[in-house]
């Protein structure tokens, strides 16, 4: 970057004060000039911020003499770091270059042009602070004390990984989304609690191009509104590609008309660009009015109602999220697909919709649910393309693999269709593994389908193993509910009536004892309470 200081005002004052030939005969009487009230100062001065993210910057600084009678040295002198506080170090000579800064004023000499050029300022350690402060001295003449110093601060651009933008106002945060920049990722942090009642937010719409990382700082943003006035998905995000962390959103409502609806996101990640949310809790309420076919942008979730990417992923996050919809949902997100992960979260709300609904995930398309956990409703009718439900996932395809391992649910679970107390139905004949699961539900309702079990519903051929259930556990699986037997892995050519089912073993007289004969993870899961715990949440 080239800066050059003015001239024009200058250039005219020098034509003043320039020492030619005097053609008037009547010499003018004019006051004596002395040395000592002979000048030396610089034409523009003040603080300039300079940002590590640009290699270079140039500036020509100008010195000006108030008269021409006295010859004169001059010089630039480096400020001491101190004076401009603990946090900035001294920027090292060897990243600027003063071309003139030892100046030699003639008797007729009222201006030197001094040129200031930074130079590799990307190699710097951009984790820190540096100043150059230039001082004019001379010790021929004085130094206008006003007009004598230029100070250049040089740090990480606001908004980068060392120089995030602060949010503290409820301003600055409705205005974060004008900070997102083309082809770069910004990074945000929340100082203190917001309170959004009377915003009409409008989702900040993050891209593969344009990404954020943003830190709540264990914050909270109470009473998030997002209604239909809003053109994209639904959600403080309406797409979050980069990450979220650290945050809590309490007492939110989204509104949302066939569109995408969570409570932190409509979309997290995309299919080549992962979105990651981690320690973030959601309470509030959904409703999605998503018409008569809206099977791919319909969806709702407590935190999101996509989850997309091998790479994007759902980790420690806690809703609380009562979700009103009409086709697939899911207490933590609507779907999951190519290759996403949602692992140590939790839901305790209540989900009712017209199609498929789990606990943790709606639907899985290829993707991994682990060490979750789910309570309360979780209900699909009436009859639409496909409405099974499940403690943690409804329908689930491979494509090539799904997995549900380590999780636990106690959700009343109901559908017109398939069910069961961890998936409701399989799509695909092969690929999906359910593992190491409870299902302690009390209550398990398929209103017309008896490929329903314990653990899963209707589930082809595919692997599940290692699964406990609720010894009294009622289920009704259509009007001809049939014999639920254990099984340690299903026994498929045992069953006749309603085969495809997984029911799972029933020996155990608790979840505790459940989770401790199938070696959960106790430094994930605490144990200690009459049902399993998330060890994260009981933090405080």
């Amino acid at each position: 970057m080239k800066r050059y200081i003015p001239v024009v005002a200058l250039l005219t004052a020098f034509s003043l004060i320039s020492c030619g030939e005097v053609m008037d005969l009547t010499q003018p009487e004019k006051a004596e000039v002395t040395h000592s009230n002979i000048t030396l100062s610089l034409y523009e001065t003040g603080k300039y911020d300079l940002y590590l993210d640009n290699p270079e910057y140039q500036y020509t600084i100008m010195v000006a003499k108030s008269h021409c009678e006295k010859e004169a040295k001059a010089e630039f002198a480096v400020v001491d770091a101190k004076e401009f506080g603990e946090e900035y170090s001294l920027l090292p000579t060897a990243y600027y270059d003063l071309d003139g800064g030892k100046m030699e004023f003639k008797g007729d000499d009222v201006l030197h042009m001094v040129n200031l050029h930074f130079h590799d300022l990307g190699t710097l350690d951009s984790s820190k602070k540096y100043v150059l402060g230039l001082k004019l001295v001379s010790d021929d003449l004085a130094v206008n004390q006003e007009k004598n110093t230029m100070t250049f601060f040089l740090q990480q651009e606001q908004g980068g990984i060392d120089n995030p933008y602060i949010l503290t106002t409820v301003n600055e945060l409705v205005a974060l989304g004008d900070k997102l920049k083309d082809g770069k990722t910004i990074y945000a942090e929340l100082q203190n609690d917001i309170d959004l009642q009377g915003v009409d937010w409008q989702p900040i719409e993050t891209s593969t191009s344009r990404q954020i990382i943003f830190d709540g700082g264990g914050h909270t943003i109470r009473n998030l509104k997002v209604t239909t006035s809003s053109t994209g998905n639904q959600g403080f995000f309406g797409l979050l590609v980069g990450k979220c962390s650290n945050i809590i959103f309490e007492n939110a409502q989204i509104i949302a008309d066939t569109k995408m609806a969570g409570i932190l996101a409509g979309q997290v990640g995309a299919a080549a660009s992962p979105g990651i949310v981690e320690n973030v809790r959601v309470s509030g309420t959904i409703s999605l009015n998503s018409g008569t076919a809206a099977w791919d942008n319909g969806q709702a979730g407590g935190i999101c109602a996509r989850l997309h990417g091998a790479d994007s992923k759902i980790h420690q996050c806690a809703s609380a999220t009562n979700i009103t919809a009409v086709w697939c949902a899911g207490g933590i997100c609507g779907e999951a697909r190519e290759g996403a992960t949602v692992s140590q979260c939790s839901s305790t709300g209540d989900i009712v919709t017209e199609s498929c609904v789990g606990g943790i995930i709606g639907r899985m398309l290829y993707a991994t649910v682990t060490q979750c956990y789910s309570s309360g409703l979780a209900q699909a009718y009436p009859m639409r393309v496909a409405n099974p439900a499940g403690g943690i996932a409804g329908f689930v395809e491979p494509n090539p693999t799904s997995v549900i391992s380590y999780c636990y649910s106690d959700s009343e679970v109901s559908a017109q269709n398939q069910v069961g107390g961890i998936m409701g139905f399989a799509n695909k004949p092969t690929g999906i593994t359910v593992t190491h699961c409870i299902a302690w539900n009390q209550k398990l309702y398929s209103n017309g389908a008896p490929k329903s079990g314990r653990i899963c519903g209707r589930f082809n051929m595919n692997d599940g193993n290692n699964c406990y259930a609720n010894p009294a556990m009622e289920c009704r699986f259509s009007a001809n509910t049939p014999a639920i037997v254990d099984e340690e892995t299903p026994d498929y050519a045992a069953q006749t009536f309603g085969a495809d089912r997984y029911n799972g073993l029933s020996t155990m007289s608790n979840p505790i004892d459940a989770a401790k004969a199938l070696g959960w993870n106790q430094t994930i899961w605490n144990l200690d309470g009459e049902k399993p715990r998330l060890a994260w949440e009981l933090v405080k």
